[in-house]
């Protein structure tokens, strides 16, 4: 039988165990960005997170060469009981609800014909926090809409029809999702902008005109002279969370600053200057399948018939597919917030820093404990 891992997206986040847990969601994140980054010459935006969290939900069930293959990846211990311990540990941090939002809410969806081990249910209820519902899978249209009804509620909406016509068949065992959801307002909210257009340098060839905004404030910013690019920190409320713009100083300078991704999202010495910023406003959507990219990852004998996810069940099972589907919004107010109007009007004098986003850059969401949660690439606003 085959099973599902489908992530939908959207988050955020000291002990050992929550430290283990940033440096393995730093590595990943950094070979994930690697992977996809090879097969998009767009706009991307990925959940590391939420990748992470679905995929340790298999990995505690998996056992011997499967379980050390999915545990590789992940660069989590290949030990069950040390992955529980993390993520005990990793979702008291979750559902926040002022003064941002950050949810994060796992599910199986298991054939109601089948059953799973009575020691595994227990770590998916106890440790994930995860709800169970058995589902007729053989009513494919029912159990689509039930599944991508859940998920839109978890994430306000934003994330819909993450499963497509023809994900489930009669014969699906289960299907484990989780659903991230954040929401934030800027510390220093933008003035509203209006219509003001500006070139955004897609490539060489190609600029389009795009709706910006712009304001004057001091913010965390340094120039890495090694990397050529300049990194802006945008907070939001609350002092947890942080957007970073990632900017290269060549106007094409893109592909070259990806390669060394594992140093851009390292942490940086930023300084508080005087910046005059100006950013493209955007909202944007992604689908990911991460089978190949697992698969080059090293995570294959999951994926076929030699799979073992003994502690779930003693049936032959397997990994079908893995999808996840992202949503993001950028204005004047923060991040997936409605626009609001103000008008903010200043002395003017000469800044320290003029950071102005007109060309391709990258950009990453990450929460001080954490660590990165979101990343994208904007090359086309």
């Amino acid at each position: 039988m085959k099973f599902l891992l489908l992530c939908v997206i959207f988050t955020v986040i000291n002990s050992e165990e929550i430290q283990e847990f940033q440096d393995s969601n730093l590595q990943f994140a950094t070979d994930i960005y690697k992977q996809i980054s090879k097969r998009n010459t767009e706009n991307f935006l990925i959940c590391p997170l939420s990748a992470q969290i679905v995929l340790s939900l298999a990995t505690v069930g998996a056992r011997e060469n499967s379980a050390k293959q999915l545990s590789n990846c992940l660069y989590l211990p290949n030990d069950s009981v040390k992955i529980q311990s993390i993520f005990q540990k990793l979702n008291n941090n979750f559902d926040v609800t002022k003064p941002y939002q950050f949810s994060s809410a796992n599910k199986i969806y298991l054939n109601n014909k089948c059953e799973i081990k009575s020691h595994y249910r227990d770590i998916a209820i106890n440790t994930f926090k995860a709800g169970i519902e058995n589902i007729n899978f053989s009513e494919t249209e029912k159990a689509t809409k039930i599944i991508n009804q859940w998920v839109e509620s978890k994430t306000n909406s934003k994330i819909k029809d993450l499963i497509q016509k023809n994900t489930i068949q009669s014969n699906t065992f289960a299907i484990l999702v989780n659903a991230l959801y954040f929401h934030g307002d800027w510390v220093n909210e933008f003035g509203y902008s209006g219509d003001y257009k500006q070139d955004f340098y897609v490539s060489e060839n190609e600029t389009v005109s795009v709706n910006y905004m712009t304001q004057r404030n001091y913010f965390n910013y340094c120039y890495n002279e090694k990397l050529h690019a300049e990194f802006l920190e945008l907070p939001f409320v609350g002092d947890d969370v942080t957007m970073t713009i990632v900017l290269p100083k060549d106007t094409h300078g893109l592909k070259k600053l990806e390669n060394h991704i594992s140093s851009v999202i390292s942490p940086q010495r930023l300084a508080k200057s005087d910046a005059l910023i100006t950013i493209p406003k955007f909202k944007m959507e992604s689908t990911i399948d991460f089978k190949q990219v697992l698969k080059e990852l090293g995570v294959t004998e999951p994926f076929t018939e030699y799979a073992n996810f003994n502690g779930i069940t003693e049936n032959g099972i397997y990994i079908d597919d893995v999808i996840q589907k992202t949503f993001i919004e950028i204005n004047e107010k923060g991040a997936t917030a409605a626009a609001a109007t103000q008008m903010s009007i200043i002395p003017y004098s000469t800044p320290d820093v003029v950071f102005t986003a007109d060309h391709s850059f990258i950009y990453f969401l990450r929460h001080r404990s954490v660590g990165v949660f979101f990343i994208g690439r904007l090359s086309r606003p």
